[in-house]
């Protein structure tokens, strides 16, 4: 690579200061305004009866900001605070001490700067430049214009960095010492001091803060950079070789991806205790700590809510120090600890010393790996070579055993992981686990929703005239669910005549009214009565039968059932 001493040629205006920039330097526009700006004027000085042209006090101009930027007395030191931002980023300078980049609200002097020194002209001056002003003021007045400590120092280095082009540095300063010699002596002044005000902030004294120093730029030329990029044979064979993995990488859709992340958010809503309302009390707002106290790693009765997160997925589960020590019992007894145990093995290898990686190594293989070890892991053939092609390194990484322990977990998380949630130690755990609201949890019927019953049809009064003027086009009779449970009960024979085959009753076998004979045709065409979903109902004592001759309409036999009205029931019947 060839470098350049020009910097990278990137767009000013992407830069996120020069926005703020363009603010700043509107302000101090309005501020040099002769009628409506900051009062500027000569100022005479003792005890020497000397003028200063062109300042103005600091007074003067946080009252100017204050009443510009309408800030009430209560927040002035807003308007002061600005002020001291325009000093530090040079849009004013104090006159008579530049050690100090602050305002203060008296007689102090202050200067605007010229527009040709503001931040967004002068991104960043060059060394060059700033050698041509250190030897410019050497070769003037040393009481007025002599060189303070460090920037001899820098003179000095700058001298021997560019020794090159040292001819070129002192013909331009004895140039420009020729030409301010020919200007007033009031404009000189001026100039004078804001070059030194310049320089106060682009090379600031040792221990001084850089304010507009924007982090390291790239020292080399696009166009250069550009043309070797293109000539690398090494470049574009690397870039096809990236196209070609990239080729292969699963890619899920954003659906499927706003999917899971919804239903991830869903399933943890309840946990997060910024969203949700912890129990017992919120810990931030409270002084109560009880939140953090059964939250803890060891506590003896762990909540529903933090056993309920175990079920969500194995990491979830082993993540929670209490979670992992449940699962590691479970484990035992069933005599498959080999497998988690190789994965905490391998979890602590990632984490441990770099001095004992090597030897961590070799007893998770002696342990776990080779042929007839103490707790030997089964893994595929493909698997186990890789690993034994990362052990015969020359320096074994921590990631030697990682395609072995993504194995291992896959089998945990279909095996072991689903036998401990149906395992009775995490069904009692469930059971007796602890409830932070104070509630006490008297049944466990886990998650099982009730049972809805389906609404029952409007019954039908005995004796109303509505009643008498149905019977003719519906003969089938209603009933309610409220006389016992008929949840079972099918849809299409929702009114059902329970017959007894062997019954000698032949008062029903005989009638032949319009009603019971509606009742015979909704029967099965099988003739056969219900079988093991058929609702035994015991046979009522108090049952009459309705005079045909009293009353107009058909017949109907009822069930007095002790309500406010008596309701007409499919299994009514004639003892």
């Amino acid at each position: 690579m060839v470098f350049g001493t020009r910097t990278m040629d990137t767009c000013r205006d992407n830069k996120p200061r020069h926005a703020v920039y363009e603010k700043m330097e509107k302000l101090v526009q309005e501020m040099q305004l002769s009628k409506s700006g900051v009062p500027v004027r000569s100022q005479k000085t003792f005890p020497f009866l000397t003028f200063i042209p062109s300042v103005f006090t600091g007074s003067d101009l946080i009252q100017w900001l204050a009443t510009r930027l309408k800030i009430t007395e209560e927040e002035h030191m807003e308007a002061v605070k600005l002020a001291i931002l325009l000093c530090h980023y040079g849009y004013i300078f104090p006159v008579t001490d530049l050690k100090n980049l602050t305002v203060k609200e008296d007689a102090s002097l202050y200067r605007f700067q010229k527009p040709y020194y503001w931040p967004s002209k002068n991104a960043d001056p060059d060394n060059v430049s700033y050698a041509i002003h250190l030897v410019k003021r050497s070769m003037r007045n040393k009481q007025k214009h002599g060189l303070e400590d460090y920037e001899q120092a820098s003179l000095t280095k700058l001298q021997t960095m560019l020794c090159d082009k040292w001819d070129f540095i002192v013909a331009q300063a004895q140039d420009q010492v020729k030409i301010a010699k020919e200007k007033k002596r009031t404009d000189k002044a001026i100039m004078d001091s804001q070059e030194r005000a310049f320089w106060r902030i682009h090379r600031p004294p040792p221990g001084c803060i850089k304010t507009l120093d924007e982090g390291p730029k790239r020292n080399f030329q696009p166009s250069q950079m550009a043309a070797r990029r293109k000539k690398n044979k090494d470049l574009l064979q690397k870039e096809i070789k990236y196209l070609h993995r990239s080729i292969n990488i699963c890619r899920v859709k954003t659906s499927k991806a706003v999917e899971n992340l919804e239903h991830f958010t869903e399933q943890y809503f309840d946990l997060d205790p910024l969203l949700t309302l912890p129990m017992p009390s919120n810990p931030w707002i409270s002084d109560d700590t009880t939140y953090f106290e059964i939250s803890e790693n060891n506590t003896e009765i762990p909540t529903e809510q933090r056993i309920r997160k175990w079920s969500y997925s194995l990491q979830a589960l082993i993540s929670d120090p209490r979670g992992r020590y449940e699962f590691e019992n479970f484990l035992l007894k069933e005599y498959s600890h080999e497998n988690f145990s190789f994965w905490c093995a391998c979890e602590a290898l990632k984490f441990c010393r770099q001095s004992e990686v090597e030897n961590r190594i070799l007893k998770i293989a002696e342990e776990f790996l080779t042929d007839g070890a103490p707790h030997q892991i089964n893994i595929d053939s493909r698997c186990s070579e890789e690993v034994q092609k990362n052990m015969k390194l020359p320096k074994p990484n921590r990631f030697t055993f990682d395609s072995a322990q993504e194995q291992i977990f896959s089998l945990m998380k279909k095996d072991t992981y689903q036998r401990f949630l149906r395992s009775d130690q995490y069904k009692a755990l469930l059971t007796n686990a602890g409830q932070p609201g104070g509630k006490k949890k008297f049944f466990s019927f886990g998650s099982r929703k009730k049972n809805t019953l389906t609404p029952s049809p409007k019954p039908k009064r005995r004796g109303s005239a509505g009643n008498d003027a149905d019977i003719d086009n519906a003969a089938v009779a209603h009933h309610s669910y409220s006389t016992g449970n008929l949840r079972e009960l099918e849809d299409k024979s929702a009114v059902m005549l329970r017959r007894d085959a062997n019954s000698s009753d032949s008062s029903i076998a005989s009638d032949t009214s319009p009603n019971l004979v509606t009742r015979h045709s909704l029967r099965s065409p099988q003739g056969s009565p219900r079988k093991s979903k058929q609702l035994e109902v015991p046979k009522i004592s108090s049952v009459h039968v309705a005079d045909s001759s009293q009353n107009e309409g058909p017949s109907c036999l009822a069930i007095a059932v002790p309500s406010k009205t008596n309701v007409v029931a499919p299994w009514e019947g004639v003892d």
